[in-house]
């Protein structure tokens, strides 16, 4: 499963981004937190087109 799909599926468990950290050469740090049931989580993505893809997603899915 790619990243994209693994935040993509967050999303649907109703988990949102409350930040990401992301350095021009190296690894995004994705911090996600379910406000329903308090539980946090946090991926890592290495990929610069998956980088771009999930940031795409992430503020597609906040301005809903």
């Amino acid at each position: 499963m790619s990243d994209l799909e693994k935040v993509r599926k967050m999303y649907d468990n109703g988990f949102r981004c409350i930040r990401y950290d992301d350095t021009s050469d190296g690894d995004m740090c994705i911090y996600f937190k379910n406000f329903d049931n308090e539980e946090s989580q946090a991926i890592r993505v290495r990929s610069f087109e998956e980088k771009m893809q999930i940031k795409n997603f992430i503020n597609q899915s906040s301005m809903k």
